[in-house]
């Protein structure tokens, strides 16, 4: 072999170390690049979780909230707090009663009429007791003693249009006392009177003869 074909050979062997060298660095740097990818990725993902797991929280809080503190109907009813009542502006707004307010009642004027007795009763007499925690409502001076005449007609056409047999049953008073209710809360109504602001009606004396 002659000195020329040894240096030959000798610079052939080194460009080839050289290129091995160079496609180990590559594939060193492709692998580190990949590592470092799939590192952030993951970090990122671990991120985004716990975001979203945030935002559920918040939401999950935000309806509770909701549920507990907003308003319950769409009607203007709200929520209450002890006896108290928030309700509709489009109603008579009333100071609230507070918590250990004792009830209060309105004591309509004795009823004795003639009503559907089926042949076995002729007078239908009832005395009556309404129910409420706002005096402005149910006081000697308040809503329901202004709308009294009104009241009472209404009450006594409902009385007039019962059946015995109907009020004879054990339920009977019950029903009754249902229906009046109903019809004295449909005044209070008309007249820009929130309605449930009357809790019940009471039923001091029924007799029928």
């Amino acid at each position: 072999m002659s000195d020329e074909e040894v240096v030959e050979e000798k610079k052939s062997g080194g460009k080839g170390l050289v290129i091995a060298l160079l496609v180990v660095v590559i594939l060193l740097l492709v692998g580190v690049g990949v590592l470092v990818f799939m590192l952030l990725g993951a970090s990122h993902d671990k991120e985004a979780g716990a975001a979203d797991t945030e935002v559920h929280a918040e939401a999950g809080h935000g309806e509770e909230d909701a549920a507990g503190h907003g308003d319950g109907h769409g009607d203007g009813h709200g929520e209450e707090e002890g006896h108290a009542k928030s309700y509709s502006p489009n109603y008579k707004q009333f100071e609230p009663p507070a918590p250990e307010t004792p009830p209060s009642y309105f004591i309509m004027d004795k009823f004795v009429v003639n009503f559907n007795g089926d042949g076995k009763a002729k007078f239908l007499a009832v005395d009556l007791q309404f129910m409420s925690y706002y005096v402005p409502v149910v006081g000697p001076d308040g809503e329901m003693e202004h709308l009294r005449p009104i009241l009472k007609n209404d009450i006594q056409r409902l009385l007039r249009n019962q059946h015995f047999n109907e009020l004879d049953k054990p339920d009977g008073p019950d029903h009754l006392r249902e229906e009046i209710l109903k019809v004295t809360r449909k005044v209070l109504e008309q007249h820009n009177i929130y309605p449930d602001l009357l809790e019940d009606v009471y039923l001091t004396r029924f007799v029928m003869q």
